[in-house]
């Protein structure tokens, strides 16, 4: 039973996996994936954080609350991705390549996705004004790592759970 279900959960990755794909042959689609998954980029959660601490004046709480968040989300992915192993769809069957290069090998969970909740978790939790801005701005980029074709539907699922289990963690430890 087990056996079938991972069979029939592992044809509905591949068949969204592949509707998703098909845009990616639009140039503006293309440019507009690759910007959404850019802005996942871990780089831009530190600077964020750290231009709207000192010239918004935001409470220091916010960003020391997103520096835990993140030093304990990063181990945690990456042991996940480590130990799960799963190819990239561009590295086992499928024939389209990805528009970008991804910077390491495994893709269950997608890390992009999982940082981008815990990020627009935590960010709402001190601005529940920016709630539906964030959300969607988080799934935005998890349809953009399926969309460009270096993860399949269900990293990217797994990957917002993480990310807001581990928010809702480390409200818990903070608050």
């Amino acid at each position: 039973m087990l056996l079938a279900f991972q069979q029939r959960l592992t044809q509905w990755d591949r068949q969204l996996y592949r509707r998703l794909s098909r845009w990616r042959t639009r140039p503006l689609f293309a440019l507009a994936m690759r910007l959404v998954s850019a802005s996942g980029d871990g780089y831009w959660y530190a600077l964020t954080a750290l231009v709207a601490t000192f010239s918004l004046g935001l409470p220091w709480s916010y960003f020391y609350t997103l520096a835990l968040a993140f030093a304990i989300e990063r181990p945690v992915y990456w042991i996940l991705k480590n130990s799960f192993r799963r190819d990239r769809p561009s590295g086992s069957w499928v024939t389209i390549d990805a528009l970008l290069k991804a910077h390491d090998k495994f893709s269950f969970p997608s890390g992009h996705t999982c940082a981008a909740y815990l990020f627009a978790a935590i960010s709402i939790f001190y601005f529940p004004s920016l709630n539906i801005v964030l959300w969607l701005w988080a799934c935005g980029v998890g349809i953009s790592r399926v969309a460009i074709g270096v993860h399949y539907p269900t990293d990217v699922i797994a990957g917002a759970c993480l990310g807001m289990a581990l928010a809702e963690l480390v409200l818990f430890i903070v608050i």
